[in-house]
């Protein structure tokens, strides 16, 4: 397990598991069990009347928006980026033009002490829906990794949630956090607040839980490995496959190649399997499929739908 420590005057209270971060640290990566632990608060709330209670964010570091969140976390973005890289999470898409985000599911959960008990809680329960007027389920959040942007400070390009320090957000609008909320009421902003119900004070110690959800193979299902010879980049190829695997329900991912091929990995019920490769054969119109070379692996799931990489 990786560990960073933080200066001893920040002095967090530490009553958790030995996964979580001791006296003095601030995270603790856990590569065997798929965690990334991190020290922080409960966020107040109302700072700000104009916002009328409403929030942005589920989790934000220090130099955030403090005033629109539940929790803050002592770590920085980047740090909390690299993390997530060692517990095998790759970024994702953020949300754009109406469509959800893309990547890998995430578990976040705090633990934290109340009325002398010790408490796990997912983050989502903190969250109180306005067209519901009910918390939010748990789900999974989705790791995005962030809109790429410029750092006014060194102007070189770098993940935007590095300056802006906010981690994980609720709305789609705002692309910068490394993890969005994949609900598609989410649309509309300002529809969240705070679970006052459930919240400890403010200034609550809490260990933020980052877990990654990994999905098993259904099944049954079929693995195949795909390359794509022909005229198959700058024609649509690996977008429309993106799109024909999602309407048949199935899994994976697709990429160009530098030799001009396209490579695919897809999972799924066998006999969609099967469609998706006959349908490789022939492409989007401005394609020329030459030759689909389809080799069988075993099932291993792993996947948060189907994505083109790009």
């Amino acid at each position: 397990m990786l560990r960073l420590t933080l200066a001893a005057s920040i002095g967090l209270a530490v009553f958790l598991a030995s996964s979580a971060p001791m006296a003095g640290e601030k995270l603790v990566v856990d590569e065997k069990v798929g965690t990334v632990s991190v020290a922080g608060a409960f966020a107040k709330q109302g700072t700000y009347d104009v916002l009328k209670g409403a929030i942005e964010y589920a989790v934000v570091a220090r130099g955030g928006k403090e005033y629109e969140t539940i929790l803050v976390v002592e770590c920085s973005p980047e740090e909390l980026h690299r993390a997530l890289a060692k517990i095998g999470l790759e970024p994702g898409e953020p949300a754009r033009e109406g469509d959800p985000p893309k990547g890998k599911g995430v578990r976040i959960l705090a633990e934290y002490e109340a009325d002398g008990k010790r408490l796990r809680r997912a983050v989502d329960e903190f969250i109180i829906s306005t067209r519901t007027a009910r918390p939010l389920d748990p789900g999974p959040w989705v790791y995005t990794g962030s809109l790429k942007g410029f750092d006014p400070t060194t102007n070189a390009e770098v993940p935007q949630a590095y300056v802006s320090k906010n981690l994980v957000g609720l709305h789609w609008l705002d692309a910068t956090p490394l993890l969005q909320n994949p609900r598609a009421e989410c649309k509309e902003q300002n529809i969240y607040k705070p679970n006052a119900a459930l919240l400890p004070k403010p200034g609550t110690p809490a260990v933020v839980i980052f877990e990654r959800i990994v999905p098993k193979a259904v099944e049954g299902a079929r693995r195949v490995h795909v390359f794509v010879t022909g005229r198959v980049q700058g024609v649509g190829y690996r977008a429309w496959t993106e799109r024909e695997a999602r309407l048949l329900g199935l899994t994976g991912w697709v990429r160009n190649l530098a030799d001009g091929r396209v490579e695919a990995v897809i999972e799924g019920p066998p006999a969609k399997v099967a469609a998706l490769l006959e349908k490789l054969k022939a492409g989007p119109r401005a394609a020329k499929v030459e030759n689909v070379e389809a080799k069988d692996e075993p099932a291993q799931g792993g996947f948060e739908g189907f994505r083109a990489i790009f």
